[in-house]
């Protein structure tokens, strides 16, 4: 059986560097400001290897879309499904606030790189099909399961827009820490790449900030 080494086009590692260098570059330049030969030459491999495993360098963008949401999209569908098959017979505040908890763990885990982050928040200012695939894997899961939970805490309807902006609101403590980094190394002087501990204070402090706006939720809906 023939061996494919680690630069040759066609090998599956070769792919997956592709991928992993992508993320990177991706995240720090912008789509438009990487080359295909630059991709190529940062991850080491051979340039051939771009048309062969993806058609291009749009093809090698939506890749890491579609890697990041397999990585996230079961945990938030296995989070949805918990939650849904509770709602029957637990308060709807108890099942809000364990669902933040569980969303910021996913979010915060250290295998999520500042690279994924940097990548999701390029494509909420420049959207390109890369985000489809992101909302169809996690985003759009997530929001809806939340503003599920607030509209029943709020006896309000789900798709209304005073509850998709409440759930947007709700959400926000999270993708503050998530973009937030840099302001917490200088005031706290933390590291950028945030430790377990550090991250640990963090999803605390999450627990903390949402039990507090649940609480009014509950308080305006009486």
């Amino acid at each position: 059986m023939e061996t494919i080494p680690l630069t040759d086009p066609r090998s599956e590692a070769t792919r997956q560097r592709l991928i992993d260098t992508g993320l990177t570059l991706f995240g720090r330049y912008g789509f438009d400001g990487v080359t295909t030969r630059q991709l190529a030459t940062t991850a080491q491999v051979n340039q051939a290897a771009i048309p062969y495993h993806f058609g291009g360098k749009e093809g090698v963008y939506l890749a890491i879309a579609e890697q990041i949401a397999a990585s996230v999209g079961p945990q938030v569908n296995a989070l949805q499904k918990n939650i849904h098959s509770r709602l029957n017979h637990e308060a709807p505040q108890n099942l809000l606030l364990e669902c933040t908890i569980k969303l910021a763990e996913i979010a915060f885990t250290p295998e999520h790189q500042s690279s994924w982050f940097i990548f999701l928040t390029r494509e909420q200012f420049h959207p390109t099909a890369a985000l489809t695939i992101l909302q169809r894997g996690f985003i759009d899961p997530v929001h809806q399961l939340i503003g599920e939970l607030i509209a029943l805490i709020t006896n309000t309807t789900v798709d209304t827009e005073a509850n998709i902006l409440l759930t947007q609101a709700y959400l926000g403590p999270l993708v503050g820490f998530v973009c937030g980094k840099a302001l917490l190394n200088k005031r706290l002087n933390w590291p950028i790449e945030l430790t377990d501990l550090e991250w640990r204070q963090v999803i605390a402090t999450v627990a903390h900030c949402s039990r507090a706006t649940i609480t009014g939720l509950m308080l305006n809906a009486e």
